[in-house]
């Protein structure tokens, strides 16, 4: 018995399944400026039965389409309508696939209508009614968002190498590397092992080796009496803190010469001042340049022996290299 009423309960829903349905198309415009009207409402209806209700309806979409369906038979109708404007009936006669609905509306109501589809408040060419962020620049490919960058870096997730980590987009968004954590970049770092400052392109203003050799008395030259030549034997010295001063590009010396008590005081101050110039010379030849070398003569004032002997005087014939 229950087998029977299923059946005859299908056999009373089979003549809705068998009627076919009807595909509508079209677009909704404005009379006088052409327009595509969005989100006009569109709706079918039966064309012979009076209050019968409405079998679909929807809003246009972009470029005011509209696609609807319906198991009506033909003839039925098809009415759009859209605040500020007239509504509009048309009659679907049998063979009708498509149809353009033109509405009258008022100048004000189309005026609305432009300024509602073309807005994109952000500025990006992301139109708002397609913008997921409509007050949020962002790009076309993510819907009008901006991509996510977790570090704010510039460099978007979806490109960066190192996401959770500040970096450059050159390195595709990661840091640069910075091996003595002197915050200048190893690329940039002119002594990428020592800790420097960023004003000496990464290089320390007194680098360690240089005090080293200058605090243990390794760079000074010293001068046979009355003379302004440098000995073979400081050429050692001389070859040595040029080595130096290649390695630190950025530091500058002074050569302080200086001479003992020997001849008159005048004779002793050109004599001083010579024997700086000589050693600068030195230093020059083996690729120093002139500008990081500056010179003084402090003549007989500055001695570091008393000259009452000959022993004493030849440690006062000297250049001392200082920073």
């Amino acid at each position: 018995m229950k087998l029977f009423a299923k059946s005859l309960l299908s056999l009373l829903f089979l003549p809705l399944f068998l009627f076919s349905q009807i595909h509508i198309s079209g677009v909704v415009k404005d009379k006088e400026t052409g327009t595509l009207i969005e989100n006009a409402t569109v709706m079918l209806k039966p064309y012979t039965i009076s209050g019968g209700g409405y079998y679909s309806g929807l809003k246009t979409q972009k470029n005011g389409v509209f696609d609807l369906t319906t198991n009506f038979k033909y003839p039925f109708q098809l009415i759009a309508t859209k605040n500020g404007c007239v509504s509009e009936k048309i009659k679907i006669k049998k063979g009708t696939s498509y149809v353009e609905v033109v509405l009258e509306c008022e100048a004000e109501a189309i005026k609305e209508i432009i300024k509602e589809q073309t807005s994109d408040v952000d500025g990006d060419s992301v139109l708002d009614r397609d913008d997921k962020c409509p007050d949020e620049s962002g790009v076309l490919e993510n819907e009008g968002c901006p991509w996510p960058d977790n570090d704010s870096d510039g460099v978007a997730n979806k490109e960066d190498t190192c996401p959770e980590e500040s970096g450059a987009a050159e390195n595709q968004g990661c840091p640069w590397p910075d091996g003595d954590g002197d915050d200048v970049a190893d690329k940039d770092d002119a002594c990428p092992d020592e800790a420097g400052v960023a004003a000496n392109n990464g290089c320390p203003a007194e680098p360690k080796e240089i005090k080293t050799m200058i605090s243990e008395g390794s760079a000074v030259i010293l001068f046979d009496a009355e003379s302004k030549t440098v000995r073979d034997a400081d050429n050692v010295i001389i070859t040595n803190f040029a080595a130096l001063l290649s390695k630190y590009p950025y530091v500058s010396i002074t050569l302080e010469g200086h001479a003992s008590s020997d001849g008159s005081k005048g004779y002793n101050q050109k004599l001083s001042e010579d024997r700086a110039n000589s050693t600068k010379a030195a230093l020059e030849a083996l690729g120093v340049s002139a500008s990081r070398i500056n010179v003084i003569g402090h003549g007989e004032d500055k001695p570091v022996m008393d000259n009452n002997t000959a022993k004493n005087r030849a440690q006062n014939r000297r250049v001392n290299f200082t920073l």
